[in-house]
């Protein structure tokens, strides 16, 4: 009669699950997989905001204008594609054609009356240029650039 195996269920000639090596402890696992799903994750949010601001699907809405000297008017048009996200874009009116300056995208609450404030000017040149201020956020400044570097 046969000695009785400590092998129990598992075949002979087959390997034996609990000697094997693995490639990788398991904490290492458990750690790397963090650093494989994050930037899928970063992508998808990526994706996802900048769909919601695709023209096509959330056009503009003419806001504010400024009229200048020379014939020429800075319109600040706005848009919310997404909830408590609102977006400005500056856009230079001159003799029928529209030249877009600049756009700022934060939470609506940085374009609150008395936390936000925008003043266009017309240089000596005939730069058009626009003056963004956001509180909490560094101001920006947009210009079309002097007739030279347009090309007229």
């Amino acid at each position: 009669m046969a000695a009785p195996s400590d092998r129990s269920g598992v075949a002979e000639g087959s390997v034996d699950p609990e000697k094997t090596a693995r490639f990788l402890p398991r904490w290492a696992v458990y750690l790397l997989i963090p650093g494989l799903i994050g930037p899928v994750l970063i992508l998808v949010f990526i994706f996802v905001t900048e769909t919601a601001h695709d023209e096509a699907r959330c056009a503009y809405v003419k806001g504010a204008s400024q009229e200048l000297a020379g014939g020429v008017t800075v319109r600040e048009d706005v848009r919310n594609c997404l909830p408590g996200v609102e977006e400005r874009r500056y856009t230079a009116l001159r003799a029928g054609s529209e030249n877009v300056l600049g756009r700022r995208r934060f939470r609506a609450s940085a374009f609150a009356p008395g936390a936000y404030s925008w003043k266009a000017s017309v240089s000596e040149q005939g730069e058009v240029r626009v003056d963004a201020h956001n509180e909490g956020h560094p101001d920006a400044v947009f210009r079309e650039g002097t007739p030279a570097e347009r090309g007229e």
